[in-house]
């Protein structure tokens, strides 16, 4: 059921509306009673106003409208809103409102918290807000007076025009949990906090977190987190260890510059690959992860992804994927503050934050080319032929949805006394994730835990990328100059090499052009020991060569 009442959009926290006494009114035909004011409040909690209550309010500010005054009627109105407290907000040059989707009380059945989308303002969406918040006046020729009437829709018009211009903050995430700013301090209160663009939207009471714990209270913390996912089959203490870290990164993702992609893996299905995430997503948003399909086409992807960025997502998961997931937007969206979405049905794109924790999942789940190191691999393993009739001791979804609170409550207090307690810093840090290995991986380790890193090699062993890679440099020639044409020649007597370049076969023959440009992308790239180097020219064509680097792949130093 989705709850569009005007408790959940007209008025945020600490402000019951406008107070009679701080307007100013002016008779006809004077255009300036507007409210003075510094704007929005740092924390702002919704209050129970309703549109009617609005409408009977005696003392509303007046905006008596008059045609050739449309700029300066569009100004006022705006800062009639923002002085109001109505969540409007922007996103980049779109503006956008918060809605809870919320589901319905039976019983004694307490209601979870709901889940808090974005959704774009429309004319019509805003002319409603404007009459509500604002007694609009126009004048009546026939009686020589100013009338009341709803808002003129070609102020909502002007408004939505102005694209980005507008006194509205901008909002960068929205959260419904107890989360971390980035100067690791813990945004605990309910409301739009201004100096991050975070907007935290909940009903639940959230207990103060300390500002400076000990590690003895870090370790409580951290063994309630454990008992949560004790009963899923982990591989590895790093198995673990990465669970942990999606948790913690999915409760302190907005005030992370950036976090890795968080694959589960198992080799059979009804290892409970979804389960684990969604115990991450249920304590970061109160609801079950944003489920995705993985298309193949990039296009697709950019489409998908866009999209639940564009609604504020903040855990997003890629299920069930059967081929080895790469995507160039994916790895945008991993390592950079914002991407540019192009919204659609428009011609126009979005720059866009990415403040969302991603998830995959998969049987025996791999991933090719850049996406390798911005993973971090979970492994499941049962060990049954039918991990699905398994029986747990309790419900840990069940059991996440009800200590919600506890445990996110625990997850600050493990990074808050982190810091606080000046926890090390592993070294070297996880590159393009500097934040995200100072913070989650470290606090992990701090308190005796494997590294979550622990199967990144696993990660870049398994990328069939690396495979075609290392197949086509052990089948090329050595110790000598070449070119994309004579190796287009050599194919037709070469099994070996006929086989390793065989992506770039077309009818039987070599596509020296595609062949030239991997040449180019893949120059001087290392692989156990091996790299494929450019040795000038012939004639204008580019000489390759395999350069044997007498590095020793096993040796972690030659790297």
């Amino acid at each position: 059921m989705t709850d569009l009442s005007p408790p959940d959009w007209m008025f945020q926290a600490g402000d019951p509306g406008p107070a009679p006494d701080d307007w100013d009114y002016a008779p006809a035909g004077n255009m300036s009673p507007v409210r003075a004011g510094a704007g929005p409040a740092k924390a702002q909690e919704n209050t129970d106003d309703t549109v009617a209550h609005l409408m009977r309010q005696a003392r509303r500010p007046i905006i008596e409208y008059v045609d050739c005054e449309l700029p300066r009627i569009v100004n006022m109105a705006c800062k009639a809103l923002v002085d109001a407290g109505v969540p409007l907000y922007s996103r980049d040059t779109a503006l956008v409102r918060p809605v809870t989707i919320r589901g319905t009380a039976r019983g004694n059945l307490v209601r979870s918290d709901g889940v808090t989308i974005l959704v774009p303002v429309t004319k019509a969406g805003l002319v409603e807000i404007l009459t509500a918040a604002i007694d609009w006046r126009r004048f009546d020729g026939r009686k020589g007076e100013f009338k009341p009437v709803s808002c003129p829709p070609v102020v909502a018009e002007t408004i939505l025009a102005r694209q980005g211009d507008w006194p509205f903050p901008q909002l960068a995430a929205v959260v419904t949990a107890p989360t971390m700013r980035p100067d690791g301090s813990v945004l605990n209160v309910p409301g739009f906090d201004c100096d991050t663009g975070i907007l935290f939207a909940s009903d639940l009471n959230w207990p103060t977190v300390p500002a400076a714990p000990s590690k003895a209270a870090a370790q409580t913390a951290l063994a309630d987190l454990r008992d949560l996912i004790e009963s899923f089959p982990f591989v590895e203490p790093s198995d673990r260890a990465a669970a942990l870290a999606m948790i913690l990164t999915a409760i302190a993702r907005p005030g992370l510059p950036s976090a890795p992609m968080f694959g589960v893996s198992a080799p059979t299905p009804g290892t409970g690959k979804s389960k684990l995430v969604d115990i991450a997503a249920i304590l970061a948003t109160g609801q079950a992860a944003s489920v995705l399909s993985a298309p193949r086409e990039e296009a697709e992807m950019q489409k998908q992804i866009g999209a639940v960025l564009m609604a504020g997502d903040a855990f997003i998961t890629l299920d069930n994927i059967e081929y080895p997931l790469r995507s160039e937007f994916l790895c945008q969206a991993l390592t950079q503050a914002s991407v540019a979405v192009r919204v659609l049905g428009e011609s126009k794109t979005l720059k866009l934050p990415t403040s969302a924790t991603f998830c995959a999942t998969g049987n025996s789940l791999r991933f090719a080319g850049d996406l390798t190191r911005r993973v971090v691999l979970i492994n499941l393993d049962a060990r049954m032929e039918r991990p699905e009739e398994r029986v747990f001791k309790r419900d840990v979804i069940a059991v996440a949805k009800s200590d919600r609170v506890r445990l996110v409550t625990a997850g600050m207090t493990l990074l808050r006394a982190f810091i606080a307690q000046r926890g090390p810093r592993i070294v070297p840090a996880l590159g393009s994730f500097e934040g995200w290995s100072n913070l989650i991986r470290s606090a992990l380790m701090w308190l005796g835990e494997a590294d979550p890193l622990g199967n990144a090699a696993k990660v870049r062993e398994n990328d069939p990328e690396r495979e075609r890679m290392l197949s086509i440099l052990a089948a090329l020639p050595r110790g000598r100059s070449w070119t994309a044409s004579e190796i287009g020649k050599e194919v037709q007597s070469n099994g070996l090499l006929s086989d390793a370049l065989f992506d770039f076969m077309e009818r039987g023959n070599l596509n020296t052009r595609r062949f030239g440009h991997f040449l180019a992308k893949n120059e001087r790239r290392i692989m156990e020991g091996r790299a494929i180097v450019r040795r000038g020219e012939r004639q204008k064509i580019a000489l390759w060569t395999v350069e044997d680097l007498g590095l020793d792949p096993s040796d972690p130093d030659d790297f």
